[in-house]
């Protein structure tokens, strides 16, 4: 069993109790799977130092995530400067971490299916790229709201 993870009590205890057993298992295979890095590895990879990156984090120019206590970010975040990381970051900025998170995970059908790691590395424009984030936070924040 994973760390965090509830063992299965049966159809009768789902609910709030199983959603919450498969938030800690997602969050823990994230950590283990590498798809999120700590703070101090990003970091190093921007070369920066820990405060500032904290700083960045706070002001919604990079993307995090609390697991049990610890700031883990993206993994695909080390392969960009932190410029580029900044600017698709920003547009993503109302969402909740785990949107914002989910956005960096997942395959996306408009970038050829492919995350935004993979595309950025064989060459998508930036700007696709943070209109993809726009979209992506529009479609999550406008859902369930009045028309416009």
């Amino acid at each position: 069993m994973l760390p965090g993870e509830i063992k299965d009590q049966g159809p009768a205890r789902g609910g709030l109790v199983a959603a919450q057993a498969r938030g800690a298992s997602a969050r823990a295979r994230w950590i283990k799977e590498g798809l999120v890095v700590p703070g101090p590895q990003l970091a190093q990879a921007w070369g920066i130092r820990l405060e500032t990156l904290a700083a960045a984090t706070a002001s919604g120019e990079v993307v995090s995530i609390a697991i049990d206590g610890s700031e883990y970010f993206p993994k695909a975040l080390l392969s960009l400067d932190r410029l580029t990381a900044g600017v698709i970051c920003r547009a993503l900025r109302q969402l909740q971490d785990i949107e914002k998170l989910l956005f960096w995970l997942r395959d996306h059908g408009a970038l050829g299916g492919r995350s935004v790691a993979a595309a950025l590395e064989d060459g998508t424009p930036t700007a696709k790229v943070t209109a993809l984030a726009k979209a992506w936070a529009r479609e999550r924040t406008d859902a369930g709201g009045p028309e416009r």
